[in-house]
């Protein structure tokens, strides 16, 4: 499936946010399982979906857009 197509790009979107919200419930239920307060343990899942949600989306941005320029020749 390409990327740079419009129902790629939402499909890829999907499985990112999807996979960050997987991880920030997983942090959330070991921070709690740890016995953390409830207010960081929401912070901390917050933290994490934010955090994987940023990467995902920059690391599918820097593969889908490639090198801008060809090497120079200087």
């Amino acid at each position: 499936m390409s990327i740079n197509t419009a129902a790629g790009r939402g499909v890829w979107l999907a499985i990112i946010l999807l996979a960050s919200a997987c991880c920030a419930i997983g942090a959330g239920f070991v921070l709690s399982v740890v016995g953390v307060e409830p207010k960081l343990v929401l912070g901390g899942a917050g933290a994490t979906f934010l955090g994987l949600a940023t990467l995902g989306l920059g690391a599918c941005r820097f593969v889908a857009e490639g090198p801008q320029n060809g090497p120079s020749a200087e």
